[in-house]
């Protein structure tokens, strides 16, 4: 049994429906007890007992499943008039406020469980349609929400009217049923306030954070011994991080070198000149297969990966003279404290011996360690500063960021002596990460060419890139140049659609993560490209410079189809030019819906002619009296001229 109980919250201010054993309500001054009684579903079952002794039947359906309003007149309404056929009926519609829900993003996106079914256009039963039938099986009609609480208490206020109105003609004599309104007119639900489409921008996956080139070992083209120890790293990654490795690299002798490793094939004559002047030796050492340190005889070279020899040795190249046929292994004149060496020479990959590249040997000042150059690889790459404690470890660090110019690194283990060392550190590394993203932007707008090592053919000329950059920055790169594809081995990779300034961008974007020059790119082939490489963050940065943008099309179809009546009556002309699918498609989506202004039309005209019925009856009431003390009248006498 249900309570029906309207009391006012203090705080949200709606009507409260409790459960409980009993439920006294006022209507219309008379005391009133409401007790439900729900039939079961199965149709095999006979439910006659259900509606013995029932006062109104509220026979419900959904406003979003037509099914249910057909079962109105084909099953439930033959049941009724069989088991109770004096009885009223209310016809009830339920979950009106999935109308204006069933469309909206933030609904669609909430879990509603396995068992929810889509609902469509199709599926919308509208108030004429529930009206209609009501018609047909001559009973008043309502629309509930329990989601809004919308038209409860006016459906369980008006039962009891429609109880009281039959129980009136029995007792015609009672005054307290004289006073009983008859079924009042249901308002239409309020329109709730349209929600508009919010404009998602994903997270963009590019950074100019390097820290993955560190612990991932492709593309690698500069060797560094510190000690006994190699490390395998990228010559553009230290260029960009570090001062002294951008004027080493920048050497006549260095700087154009390829960073690809190629097969023996495509060298030509450029690896048969190099092994002619190749002396074999009885040991050589190789550089490992993953990062990490290993050992180093002394007598040893300075860690190459040669080219494996016929008879599965492994020769180690010997320093010749620089010609102009620039022969290998090379050997290169640069001045500084922090090398011992520099070294040119073929290397061989070590997951597939019959490619090789040409790669930068350098030997490092015998006063850096492993261990401290470990830790300045990372600070490079990552531009963190780790964490030293042992006084001896610092020492060595401190030697070794002396020696190759780091001070921003010497600056911070300063900083940790201080009590807001981490706070000044924290500044300091945001320095950095600024610094370092001027420089990789300055890297990917140049013309200059500067230690590139892939050509993209577009359609007004030809773009150098970095490979290892492109690849940390864009999946859809990393695949194209590490799983042997045709781009993997081709020298000039075409890329058509794309103009240079719009290629740029790209590289700009994929290097830093942002696009400042985006004003001077072709927006519409930007898109393309960015969907193509799944960047989903560049296309909604594009969007936002572009009217046909995606996100925005949307927002602009929702926000005229809220202002449907106002755009149509000032802006006829211009919204009879949009394309057929667009007016379509504000027209289903309008704000109000033409059902929404027709039902309004309706209740007002219910109103005015329920109140001219209530003013007519009072007239009559006034009017009606004993035969003798009536009014009668008055007559007008007519004078005579």
């Amino acid at each position: 049994m249900v309570v029906h109980e309207k009391k006012q919250s203090c705080v949200e201010g709606v009507s409260v429906v409790r459960v409980m054993e009993k439920s006294w309500c006022e209507v219309d001054g008379i005391q009133v007890s409401l007790r439900l009684w729900d039939t079961f579903g199965y149709h095999d079952k006979d439910r006659a007992f259900a509606y013995k002794g029932a006062d109104v039947v509220l026979l419900c359906f959904s406003t979003v499943c037509p099914g249910s309003l057909r079962n109105v007149k084909a099953v439930w309404f033959p049941e009724i008039q069989r088991s109770c056929p004096s009885t009223p009926i209310i016809l009830v519609g339920t979950q009106a406020d999935l109308r204006y829900l069933y469309n909206d993003l933030a609904y669609l996106s909430l879990q509603k469980g396995m068992m929810y079914r889509r609902i469509f256009d199709k599926d919308i039963v509208t108030p004429a349609m529930g009206r209609e039938t009501a018609r047909d099986i001559n009973s008043p009609f309502y629309e509930t929400s329990v989601l809004t609480k919308f038209g409860v208490d006016d459906v369980f206020i008006n039962c009891a009217r429609a109880a009281l109105v039959e129980r009136r003609k029995l007792r015609f004599w009672s005054t307290q049923l004289r006073r009983v309104q008859r079924p009042l007119p249901p308002k239409p639900m309020p329109l709730p306030l349209p929600t508009m489409p919010q404009i998602v921008v994903p997270n963009h996956q590019a950074t100019c954070n390097l820290e993955p080139l560190l612990y991932e070992q492709y593309e690698c083209d500069v060797a560094l011994r510190a000690q006994e120890t190699c490390f395998e790293a990228h010559r553009v990654v230290l260029a960009v991080s570090s001062k002294i490795f951008k004027e080493l690299f920048s050497c006549r002798d260095l700087l154009n070198l390829t960073a690809r490793y190629r097969s023996s094939s495509q060298l030509d004559g450029l690896q048969e000149i190099a092994l002619t002047n190749i002396a074999a030796t009885s040991s050589s050492d190789s550089l490992p297969k993953s990062r990490g340190d290993f050992s180093i005889s002394p007598e040893a070279p300075v860690s190459p990966r040669a080219l494996s020899s016929s008879d599965g040795e492994s020769p180690s190249p010997t320093p010749v003279e620089n010609t102009n046929t620039r022969q290998y292994p090379l050997l290169v004149s640069y001045s500084h404290p922090a090398f011992a060496s520099v070294e040119v020479k073929f290397h061989s990959d070590p997951f597939n011996p019959a490619q090789s590249s040409l790669m930068t040997f350098v030997t490092l000042h015998p006063d850096i360690t492993s261990r401290a150059f470990h830790w300045v690889l990372e600070f490079l790459y990552t531009g963190h500063i780790c964490e030293v404690t042992d006084q001896g470890s610092v020492c060595e660090l401190q030697r070794a960021a002396e020696l190759l110019g780091l001070s921003s690194l010497l600056k911070g283990l300063d900083n940790r002596k201080l009590p807001d060392g981490e706070f000044l550190n924290a500044q300091l590394q945001k320095q950095i990460q600024k610094a370092k993203y001027h420089r990789l932007r300055n890297l990917s707008l140049n013309t200059d060419g500067f230690l590139t090592d892939v050509i993209f053919q577009v359609d007004d000329g030809q773009v150098s890139a970095h490979r290892v950059l492109l690849m940390a920055g864009c999946e859809m790169m990393h695949a194209m140049f590490s799983n042997h594809f045709l781009e993997y081995s081709v020298d000039v990779i075409p890329f058509y659609g794309i103009n240079c300034n719009t290629f740029r961008t790209l590289m700009e974007y994929i290097y830093t993560g942002e696009t400042t020059s985006i004003g001077s790119a072709d927006g519409l082939s930007l898109i393309v490209i960015a969907n193509q490489l799944c960047l989903p963050h560049l296309v909604c940065k594009t969007e936002a410079f572009l009217h046909n943008a995606r996100q925005l099309a949307q927002w602009c179809e929702k926000f005229l189809s809220v202002r449907y009546q106002e755009v149509v009556q000032q802006h006829y002309k211009l919204f009879r030019n949009l394309p057929k699918d667009i007016q379509e498609n504000i027209e289903r989506q309008r704000w109000p819906p033409v059902w929404y202004l027709q039902e309004m039309e309706y209740y007002d005209q219910q109103t005015g002619d329920y109140l001219r019925n209530q003013k007519q009856k009072e007239r009559e009431d006034n009017s009606r009296g004993c035969f003798c003390f009536s009014r009668r009248p008055h007559h007008q006498l007519d004078h005579p001229a």
